[in-house]
């Protein structure tokens, strides 16, 4: 891939052409880590102002991005964007109410971020349609009962409809916006984290399951920001020879 990155809006261009007068691009990052939060970027645009301009350079999938490509451009997309935020859920979170309800209370943590920002009454636009990636919906999934405790003030807002595009950060450019803000902000966290727990490796594999964050578990066991419900426990104890 090039600097140029994505160019192709014709999914935003559709949207207009639907009647949608806003588009919010949406994607999370940590989902497999086996550390930190799960964070879930969101990137709103207007639609005619961004169907009139060309995608800034180095606009893609923040998997696809080295470190320093990553920064430049979220820098440009929250120079382009009407509004970027990211929201997060943290471990202890994570463990108490699942990944799926996780990933729904970081994205509405986003949500009213970004709301903040608009303005002082925490409504969406009206006509606005949400690009979700991937295939599964957990952004509006409904909630249980056990998640009212948590998400407070975000379980009350409400959600524009969703729609899911399975690979979307790799062709949509208002997905890929969101899946760099969120990627450079998780990773800047957890580089942050590592400075207190340098066991792991967090400074370069940023939560995620390297052999070095595998065998500093065995070495030291979990941090507070471990994922518990990842049945983590069982590294550790597998020094001891514990099943």
């Amino acid at each position: 891939m090039g600097a140029r990155g994505l160019t192709d809006l014709s999914v935003e261009r559709g949207l207009l052409s639907e009647g949608f007068d806003f588009v919010i691009g949406v994607d999370e990052v940590g989902r497999g880590a086996l550390a930190g939060p799960v964070s879930v970027g969101v990137a709103v645009f207007d639609l005619r102002t961004l169907t009139a301009a060309e995608v800034p350079d180095g606009i893609h999938d923040s998997k696809q991005l080295s470190a320093r490509t990553r920064q430049e451009a979220t820098d440009r997309v929250r120079t382009w964007a009407t509004a970027a935020a990211v929201g997060s859920t943290s471990p202890g979170e994570l463990d108490d109410i699942g990944m799926t309800m996780a990933l729904n209370l970081a994205g509405r943590r986003a949500m009213l971020e970004v709301l903040t920002g608009l303005g002082p009454t925490p409504v969406l636009p009206e006509r606005t349609m949400v690009l979700l990636d991937g295939r599964h919906d957990w952004l509006s999934a409904p909630l249980t009962l056990d998640c009212l405790g948590i998400f407070g003030d975000c379980a009350e807002l409400e959600l524009p409809p969703v729609r899911t595009v399975i690979k979307g950060d790799g062709c949509v450019p208002t997905i890929a916006a969101a899946s760099i803000v969120a990627k450079v902000r998780r990773d800047e966290a957890m580089i942050a984290l590592a400075t207190d727990h340098p066991h792991y490796g967090w400074e370069s594999n940023v939560g995620y399951g390297t052999a070095k964050h595998r065998q500093g578990i065995v070495d030291f066991g979990l941090s507070i920001h471990h994922r518990r419900s990842f049945r983590l426990h069982a590294v550790s104890e597998a020094k001891e020879g514990v099943s």
